[in-house]
């Protein structure tokens, strides 16, 4: 039996900050099944479909402007559009307008593929926040943002990467 005066974790810790940890878990968790879901039914990941709805829904686009759409750095989607090109879902074709300017778009395959999808291929959590009303993402953004500051990180290069179980 323990002799420590120290009262568990638990109980150093508010009940509210503990109900919150739940809904981030339960948020994570879902995003990451949904991911899965997408991986399972498309044989990509779930950023990787993201990117194809992307240019289902746009047509070709140079690669800043698709980086841009998914909200990641341009690094990160060379990566992405490396793989996508080699399993034959996405090229690269020269702007018909100007001819200096690579774009990527879908393959046939590609197309086809993304056509399938039963799911939001756009990713669950970016679909349910875009149906949050702008007053109610500025509350969550501002908690966030408090949340951040009280954890001490600074670096926020991890906003421009995709959650590790969507890659």
């Amino acid at each position: 039996m323990s002799c420590s005066s120290e009262p568990p974790v638990a109980d150093k810790v508010p009940v509210m900050a503990l109900d919150v940890l739940q809904r981030f878990r339960v948020v994570f968790r879902s995003a990451q099944q949904h991911s899965a879901n997408i991986e399972a039914q498309l044989g990509v990941s779930g950023a990787q479909a993201w990117v194809l709805a992307e240019l289902h829904e746009a047509g070709p686009l140079r690669a800043g402007e698709l980086a841009a759409r998914l909200a990641i750095k341009p690094a990160t989607l060379s990566n992405m559009l490396g793989r996508l090109v080699t399993a034959g879902l996405v090229t690269r074709v020269r702007s018909e307008q100007d001819l200096r300017v690579v774009q990527v778009a879908l393959s046939e395959q590609g197309a086809e593929l993304i056509g399938k999808v039963a799911v939001a291929p756009r990713g669950w959590l970016p679909e349910a926040l875009a149906r949050l009303s702008g007053g109610q993402l500025r509350q969550l953004a501002d908690g966030l943002d408090d949340l951040l500051a009280v954890m001490g990180v600074s670096d926020r290069q991890a906003a421009n990467k995709p959650l590790p179980f969507t890659e």
